[in-house]
């Protein structure tokens, strides 16, 4: 009996220790509902563990009831969880905070983050979800320090994307690279499919694209399958957009202003004026007839899986803009294949996709805002008694330049077709372990169709007469790429060493057609559109060209202990652009880190993660056509001959070249700290680097009696020098059930000019001037010096030798500053009057959620700039006529108190257009975005879908600004001008409405 006793009470320990022991299963999530295979779980303190299957789920045995489950995978942040006693335990996983295991696209690889050498900014797809973004560029605004982007509220256009500033005269649009194709970022784009955007800034992380590296590499990586069951997901925006309007005068208070600039300028005896007209009876809101309210549909539907060893994406895309503009429309079509297949030591996939782009209107010659300002509103939209039937006003009683924005559209119909394929086959065999070969081929092709249609009609006044038109162009565009790459990647010990080497091969083509015909057959108002219905002035032209580059590139990522970096790329680049003996460009770059956190000196509790980094590399440029260093010959001269005096056809050169062309050199150093403090909740960048660019592809200005008749040929003249200073941090944390994060990009930049070459010292535009030594297109105009309040002053406003300087002025006129002291004002008392660039940008962006809320928000500024007004300088100068801003406010005698002169008809004392008064302080910072979002709970859904979220959406509805224009951030015409805002399209004010779900 004893014995029985002491062998139950040996037993009591196991059976309750086999008691505690239960077993554990479960699914791992990603926080947008996504499952994740090949997670890590394991039970705390033990080496019982497994890993998530291809479902995302998993089972533990014999996990002791008071354990803790550890869940890890790479990239997101490690979660404990303690067991008590639960036999089922699902967890949602999110991205880490500074995510240093995070694998960044460089160019024809990858680097963990925590080895970057370069300057690489990433933006997540979720950074811009919330808004709707035509384009890539409208994706990143604001969100990337070092990188301006100027959009236009206009139908289909494109913004301009400009990384670390200028650094040519004439292309500074970036590379783009989609899923390892070199192509464009342009609207035919389903901004939907991008999984990340990678920007790639200095010399070192963009010199493996060499020649046309210069103006910085934006790499965009769609979305792929992920393993598991297939997901259906849907994201669907309604946003209501109106574009910004001027708020002009209405009938009635422009009759009063204009009938007192009339009466005016017959008190000053003006030539031509002497009375005032009586004037038209119309009562028209040219606001209200040429913009409107536009719903814009944008509906993405993508079905996505894959199991252990193939993953698939398939996707579809519409959008319709029907335009805030009177006669303007957008439609795109998209369709995406992604797929990837492994069996072996072969991988094979390929990213294909179809888009179909129409646009009614986008290239009309008239700016809208432009028109509406310079209308009457005494002038009705139609008219009968004009050609046409369109209201332009009349001599006698409306007398405007202005056309009407109704009649332009009507009687001028345009549309552009386009339709594109874009992608790349790969395949890569795993030669041995490290050793990998990779094939890439790609193709781009689009087939472009422009039609116009010009009616009979006018719709301006003292127009000619035209007959009806009908043009049409076609264009065919083909882009081939073949790249063959080895890499070699293996770690071994310390030593941790990636090897990529490879050439590239492409090839790009194009053909244009086009033809017209005038005087279209009718039947009553109706036009037989087709070129054959044209009975009159047949004509046709067309071209072609091609291009070829063919690059033998290399890179070696060295890192030694996760402390020391070393980065060592070349490209060397033959382009067809360039005469026999310049056609090679060769472009090196080097990059070092030190990791100074991971050094055993190294003791600082509160820093998790420091480095420094240098790079020092050089880039290229071919900024010029393809066939540019060939002569071209006109075969269109005869001539007579012999004693028959036959005729005999010849060939005359009519555009002087320079077969000496060669590769524009950009030179790069950068100077980088990368921080993360306070367990990785705060992390920071900060970037100062200097760029040098030099044999600069411009055009050269010749006589035209050298006989030079066909543009003017290019050179490698100027240099450029850009310096700047980046900087962008980012917090995350969370506080109880309150989550949040900040970020904030700085980015100051100056250009200069070194060089024009060829002895040429400076370059002017109306109303600019760029020098050497100083930044491009600074405002160059004639200063004003506050407004004559009495003839005693126009009498004491003298040269120092006592001449007065304006004797034609009255009290009310503008007192300008005579520069050069000669008595008079002129042309010669221009002088710097403001700096378009601004001093510096800032970008702020942050999120906030609390259980299934969350509140977001994205802005960005410029501040320090100055802005020529343009529409200002129309309206405010009552030369002409045109509308007026409401309430404009003239001198007068009996209300001096003013800013603005007196108004004169037909004069130019107030209304020259080269005066600073129209530059104003373009500072701004403007709201980007404001969503307030809805994220369903799994019970509220009832097992019928995944997950489901609802937002609105606030898009550049505040912007802080002392700018009179429609809206400070604008599209310049060209960098000469960088400042100029001449009435450009704004970006339009939306509310969006987002539904997206997954099943």
């Amino acid at each position: 009996m004893k014995k029985v006793l002491s062998l139950m009470f040996l037993l009591i320990p196991f059976t309750l220790f086999a008691q505690n022991q239960i077993k554990i299963s479960g699914k791992v999530l990603d926080s947008s509902g996504e499952i994740i295979p090949g997670v890590t779980v394991m039970v705390k303190g033990t080496s019982i563990g497994t890993i998530t299957d291809m479902d995302g789920q998993y089972v533990l045995s014999d996990v002791a009831s008071d354990g803790t489950l550890l869940f890890s995978f790479i990239g997101m942040t490690t979660k404990e969880i303690p067991v008590n006693g639960a036999k089922e335990i699902n967890v949602v996983l999110e991205n880490e905070t500074i995510g240093l295991d995070e694998v960044v696209a460089i160019g024809y690889g990858t680097v963990k983050k925590a080895d970057l050498t370069g300057a690489v900014s990433v933006v997540k797809s979720d950074e811009f979800k919330n808004v709707t973004a035509l384009n890539v560029g409208d994706a990143i605004q604001g969100l990337v320090s070092g990188v301006n982007v100027r959009s236009s509220g206009g139908i289909g256009s494109e913004p301009t994307v400009e990384i670390r500033g200028l650094g040519n005269f004439t292309n500074n649009n970036p590379l783009y690279i989609i899923d390892g194709l070199p192509t464009s970022g342009n609207r035919d784009f389903n901004t939907n499919d991008i999984e990340s955007i990678q920007v790639l800034k200095d010399a070192s992380a963009a010199a493996i694209y060499g020649s046309r590296a210069a103006n910085g590499v934006i790499i965009i990586e769609t979305k792929k399958g992920k393993a598991g069951e297939m997901k259906v997901n849907y994201s669907g925006k309604l946003s209501i957009d109106n574009l910004p309007m001027m708020d002009l005068m209405g009938r009635e208070e422009w009759i009063d202003i204009t009938t007192q600039a009339y009466e005016n300028a017959i008190a000053d005896g003006v030539p031509d004026v002497y009375e005032v007209p009586n004037w038209m009876d119309g009562d028209t809101d040219w606001n209200k007839e040429v913009f409107r309210t536009a719903v814009i549909q944008d509906h993405n539907l993508s079905f996505s899986g894959g199991g252990k060893d193939n993953k698939y994406l398939v996707s579809a895309n519409f959008y319709d803009n029907p335009g805030t503009v009177y006669g303007t429309s957008m439609d795109r079509y998209s369709f995406r294949v992604n797929t990837e297949g492994k069996k072996g030591i072969f991988t094979i996939g390929e990213n294909i996709a179809i888009t179909n782009t129409f646009v009614e209107n986008q290239n009309s010659v008239f700016s809208k805002h432009i028109d509406v300002l310079r209308m009457l509103p005494i002038i009705p939209v139609y008219d009968e008694n004009n050609f046409g039937g369109y209201g332009y006003g009349n001599e006698a009683t409306a007398r405007t330049f202005g056309s009407n924005p109704i009649a332009t559209e009507d009687l001028m119909y345009n549309s552009d077709e386009n339709l594109r394929i874009r992608g790349n086959l790969y395949t890569t065999i795993d030669i041995f372990d490290g050793l990998k070969y990779k094939l890439n081929v790609g193709i781009e092709t689009s087939q472009d169709n422009h039609k116009w249609l010009r009616k009979e009609g006018n719709w301006t006044l003292n127009q000619p007469y035209e007959p009806s038109t009908r043009y049409e162009r076609k264009a065919k565009y083909l882009n081939q790429l073949i790249e063959n790459t080895l890499s070699y990647q293996k770690q071994i010990g310390n030593h941790d060493i990636n090897v990529v080497v490879g050439n590239s091969y492409q090839q790009t083509n194009y053909e244009m057609i086009a033809a017209q015909k005038k005087n279209l057959v009718t039947i009553g108002d109706n036009y037989f559109d087709v070129i054959d219905a044209g009975t009159t002035d047949p004509n046709a032209w067309g071209n072609l060209s091609e291009s070829s580059l063919i690059s033998y590139f290399g890179r070696l990522n060295y890192t030694f202990g996760e402390k020391y970096l070393l980065s060592a790329t070349f490209r060397n680049d033959g382009s067809s652009k360039f005469a026999p003996g310049n056609k090679w460009g060769f472009f090196p770059s080097v990059s070092a880190g030190w990791r100074i956190s991971k050094e055993e000196f190294f003791n600082v509790p509160w820093i998790s993660d420091l480095k420094l980094r240098y790079s020092h590399g050089t880039l290229g440029n071919v900024n010029i056509g393809d066939w540019d260093y060939v002569a071209v010959l006109n075969s269109f001269p005869i001539a007579v001959f012999g004693s028959d005096q036959h005729l005999e056809s010849g060939m005359t050169q009519i555009k002087l070249v320079n077969r000496d062309l060669k590769w524009e050199e950009q030179t790069q150093d950068n100077y980088g700290i990368d921080i993360a403090v306070l367990d990785n909740r705060l992390q920071m960048s900060a970037e100062y680097f200097v760029s040098t660019t030099k044999d600069v592809l411009t055009p050269m200005p010749i006589l035209m009696t050298t006989g030079n008749d066909g543009g003017n040929p290019y050179v490698n003249a100027a240099s450029l020098r850009n310096k700047g200073i980046e900087i962008s941090a980012g917090w995350k944390d969370k506080i109880g059930n309150v989550k949040y994060s900040l970020g904030a990009t700085f980015t100051r930049l100056r250009n200069e000019v070194l060089e024009f070459g060829y002895g040429k010292v400076e370059q002017y535009t109306w109303i600019t001037k760029t020098e050497i030594g100083e930044p491009l297109g600074m405002f160059y105009t004639i200063k004003t010096d506050g407004i004559f309040q009495n003839e005693s002053e126009v009498l004491a406003h003298t040269s120092s030798s006592g001449t007065v300087i304006q004797p034609n002025a009255k009290p009310g006129d503008i007192r300008y500053v005579d520069v050069n002291d000669d008595g008079q004002i002129n042309n010669e008392d221009r002088t710097i009057t403001g700096n378009p660039w601004p001093k510096f940008e800032l970008g702020l962006n942050g999120n906030v959620s609390y259980k299934n809320f969350d509140f977001s928000f994205a802005g960005f500024g410029s501040f320090g700039q100055d802005v020529f007004n343009g529409a200002a300088s129309w309206m405010g100068g009552f030369s002409d006529n045109t509308n007026h801003l409401a309430g404009y406010k003239p001198w007068t005698a009996s209300d001096p108190n003013t800013k603005n002169p007196r108004v004169i008809y037909a004069d130019n004392r107030n209304a020259r257009g080269d005066q600073d008064r129209w530059i104003e302080k373009g500072s701004y910072f403007k709201i980007r975005q404001m969503t307030l979002g809805y994220t369903f709970a799994k019970s509220q859904l009832f097992d019928v879908l995944d997950n489901l979220r609802v937002s609105v959406t606030g898009q550049n509805l505040i912007t802080f600004t002392n700018y009179s224009g429609l809206d400070p951030e604008f599209k310049s015409p060209n960098l000469w001008v960088k400042g100029q805002d001449d009435a450009a399209y704004p970006s339009p004010k939306s509310v969006v409405f987002s539904l997206s779900f997954q099943f």
